[in-house]
């Protein structure tokens, strides 16, 4: 059985400024709430793991992609969270075979850790049972 660890946010990621994106194109359809919050466990995991690669879905895929369509705050908000700017990979996993295995690798990954360290209710109670 895995142990699931909780993961505090890092302050720099907690005070982000996205309500902007909530303007944005890949934003209208989405529950707001929800969807920031798991873009801001995204940049947390991104955080906590720098040297792996990461690739969210859903609501975090969108604001990721309208986070840094917004060039100068993304380049900003990535300078002052992670030193360094993090690139986006849209078209990971079209071009080989291998490519695709490493986008797939990328998608278990964030699901794992993300699993991990942001447990659902439904988890958290089947570990006490």
């Amino acid at each position: 059985m895995t142990h699931l660890q909780p993961l505090p946010f890092d302050p720099a990621i907690e005070q982000l400024d996205l309500f902007a994106l909530h303007f944005s194109p890949q934003a209208q359809c989405l529950d707001w709430a929800s969807a920031e919050l798991e873009y801001r466990r995204f940049l947390n995991l991104k955080r906590c793991y720098p040297n792996q690669l990461l690739m969210p879905s859903g609501a975090a895929w969108q604001l990721w992609q309208a986070h840094i369509l917004d060039t100068r705050r993304y380049r900003s908000d990535c300078e002052r969270v992670f030193n360094r700017f993090i690139d986006h990979l849209p078209y990971l996993g079209h071009d080989s075979a291998a490519d695709r295995r490493e986008r797939h690798f990328a998608e278990q990954l964030y699901q794992g850790l993300y699993a991990r360290h942001y447990p659902s209710k439904a988890s958290l109670s089947a570990l006490s049972d």
